[in-house]
Formats: C-alpha cells, structure tokens, sequence
C-alpha cells in the first residue's frame, strides 16, 4: 500500500505521552496518523484536510471533544469518529453519541481493544470518504415478504434508514451511526431474541470481546428516544442475561 493509500487518522489528545503512544501504534499498523493537541487545532484540521477517522478526547483544551464532534457533524462532516473519555457514566456517553460520535472508549483502555475498534470503524471508511449517508440495507418488512424498506415504522414512532432521521418522544432528531445500525439489526429480526454478543458482531465487530456495556449504553439511548416508559418498554425488550427482543 502506497503512502497515499494509507488510512488517515487525527488523533486529538492534549496529554503528549498518551497521545505520542496512540500515533506510534496506530502508524505501526500501516496508519498515517496527524497529532491535535486542542480542539481549536481539530477542527482546523479536521475541515481541511480528508481523514478517515478522527480518534476525539473530551476533556481538551479552548474546544471539548463533545463540541468538536457537534461542530463537524453540523457543518455537513460526517468523518467517522472514536470519542476517548475518562467518564463512564451512561449519560456522558449517551451524549457522546447523541452529538455524532461513532464509538466511545473509557480510559484507561486496552491497547488492542482500541486497535479493534479502529479497524472495524475503518472498515467502514467509504461512508465518510464519499462524504455521504450510508443507503440502507435490504431490510425484512414486518409481513416477512422480500421488499426492502427504507423506513420502519412502529408505535408512534419512525426510523428513516437513508436520512438517518426519526420520529422521538423529543420529535424529530438524527441517530447516531451507531443507534441506527443497532435498530437495523432489530428491523431485520423483529419479535426475535438477539444477544448482545450478536449486537457486538454486526455493529461494533467485537464479536469475542467481553465488555458488553457500549450494546447496554445505546439500548438506555433508543429507549430514552422510543420508550414512554423505559423502565417498562413496549418496542425494546430485555432477555435476561441474554440480550434484546424488539416488538414493532
């Protein structure tokens, strides 16, 4: 692979030894990978120059992370983006994706986990490439017929698979990439019992790793969205130590 072929990485950490660690093995891999220290920087950088994913702390300097992400996602820049936090609480995550971001990891994280979550985001560089929304899938219609739909509706509510809109409790909003691969995944297999290790298969590419969290995460973000009562869902149902059932 050519030095211009290589996969193209800004990585945005304020902490130099953190951030020199993360550069040095990402270009290991066979990545380009470009330092920001502040999220000023970011976004100079992250709208003008091409990048396939952008690696985003928090807790940075002039611009936090969460506002860089929004700023890019307004702005029409849809490059794919890995959020790194010292925070683990579901609402700082749940944000984190409600402003854009792709995927979310907690400090400290496992060196080869983070590798895993890059080259599965990576793999689906063509979308921010291109700059565009994703087409949907060929999704099963509830009736079990062969159609393909590009909406799916159920209760009061909608998703919108091409425009990556919904119908919410707070109106209309845009999913996450990772909130609408996760109700893909339901659409396809309605009423059926899907666990969460097939969740992190299909979404995250994951499939053997153990933390199971960022599945429950997005679940508690899509019942905020689709749930009157989350506590006792109509449409998001828990299998006990398994996984989900989605009801349309």
């Amino acid at each position: 692979m050519s030095k211009s072929e290589e996969p193209r990485i800004l990585v945005v950490e304020d902490e130099e030894a953190i951030a020199q660690g993360l550069i040095f093995n990402l270009e290991r891999k066979g990545y380009s990978a470009e330092l920001a220290l502040d999220g000023e920087v970011a976004l100079e950088k992250a709208t003008s120059q091409p990048f396939d994913l952008i690696v985003l702390d928090v807790q940075l300097p002039k611009i936090d992370g969460f506002e860089v992400c929004q700023r890019l996602r307004s702005s029409g820049n849809f490059t794919a983006i890995l959020i790194l936090t010292a925070r683990d609480q579901p609402d700082d995550v749940i944000y984190g994706l409600k402003t854009g971001a792709d995927d979310y990891m907690v400090k400290p994280f496992d060196l080869a986990e983070f590798l895993a979550r890059v080259e599965g985001l990576l793999r689906r560089a063509e979308w921010s490439k291109s700059n565009v929304r994703p087409d949907s899938a060929a999704i099963s219609s509830n009736s079990g017929s062969d159609s393909t739909e590009t909406r799916l509706a159920f209760g009061n509510y909608w998703v919108d698979f091409k425009t990556w809109q919904a119908k919410t409790r707070d109106g209309l909003v845009e999913l996450s990439r990772k909130e609408l691969a996760v109700i893909k995944v339901f659409a396809e297999r309605p009423n059926q019992v899907i666990t969460r290790r097939e969740l992190l298969d299909k979404v995250w590419e994951l499939p053997n790793h153990p933390n199971t969290r960022v599945v429950d995460n997005v679940i508690v973000s899509l019942r905020k969205a689709f749930e009157e009562n989350s506590w006792r869902p109509r449409h998001i149902h828990s299998v006990r130590g398994v996984g989900y059932r989605f009801v349309p």
